[in-house]
């Protein structure tokens, strides 16, 4: 893959957050592109030139990506890249979520179009047992009024659909977005109710017990256009929740 530019971020000092988080950002961009095609990022001394920081900064910023999962330090040797996680993905995703135009809209379409196929193969592939543990998520979410328990119900219906198509990336995906899922989640459900989530999340679980697919996804586009027209309306009221 082509190296992407490495711009001197002290250049820059009216970019907020201060060089720490500059660098981190800046080596997680490289990292993610996979510009480190070795498995190993440069030495401490060149970091410092290509980035235009102090040994203090990289040092710094070699601790976060660290507690990231994103590499693994070790005495006397280069730091080494990390196959990349969901919390490694979860973290860039926020990044830009937060510093570019995308929206909390950009983010519904996606998950409309992953959901939706989601619900499809598990109609396809869920056995007794899944089929099981939605039914609990449903009544986990009939039995409180408290809407954080409500939206770890929902997510754990959702997740449990991507469990249940054997396709461990789908997991991995809803994962990473699991973070920004949750907090529009809780602002949606917050304000209109557990309800129009139950009614949805019983219609795909009616499908996929009749094991159709076709059913499955019309039932699962109809439910998160509710959320995505229900955040549309917390956009339009200047009321939607932070992106990071």
């Amino acid at each position: 893959m082509a190296s992407a530019a490495k711009p001197n971020i002290a250049a820059k000092p009216n970019i907020p957050g201060g060089l720490v988080e500059q660098a981190v950002d800046a080596l997680r961009l490289r990292i993610l592109q996979g510009e480190f095609s070795d498995g190993l990022l440069p030495p401490q001394s060149k970091l410092c030139e290509e980035l235009g920081v102090s040994r203090s900064v990289v040092r710094e910023a070699m601790q976060r990506l660290q507690s990231q999962r994103l590499i693994e330090l070790g005495q006397g040797r280069l730091p080494r890249v990390l196959p990349a996680g969901s919390d490694a993905l979860a973290e860039s995703l926020q990044m830009v979520m937060g510093r570019t135009e995308a929206t909390w809209i950009h983010l519904g379409q996606v998950r409309l179009t992953l959901e939706t196929e989601i619900a499809g193969l598990a109609a396809a592939s869920a056995d007794a047992t899944q089929m099981r543990e939605l039914e609990k998520t449903i009544g986990a979410m009939l039995a409180t009024d408290d809407v954080r328990e409500q939206v770890s119900a929902d997510m754990k219906f959702h997740r449990l659909l991507a469990e249940a198509t054997g396709n461990p990336i789908f997991v991995f995906l809803l994962d990473a977005m699991a973070a920004l899922l949750r907090a529009s989640r809780e602002r949606t459900i917050g304000i209109g109710g557990a309800e129009p989530a139950l009614r949805g999340h019983r219609q795909i679980l009616d499908a996929i017990r009749g094991k159709d697919a076709s059913a499955a996804r019309k039932a699962m586009a109809e439910h998160l256009g509710e959320s995505q027209n229900d955040l549309r309306k917390l956009v339009a009221a200047g009321a939607a929740p932070p992106l990071r």
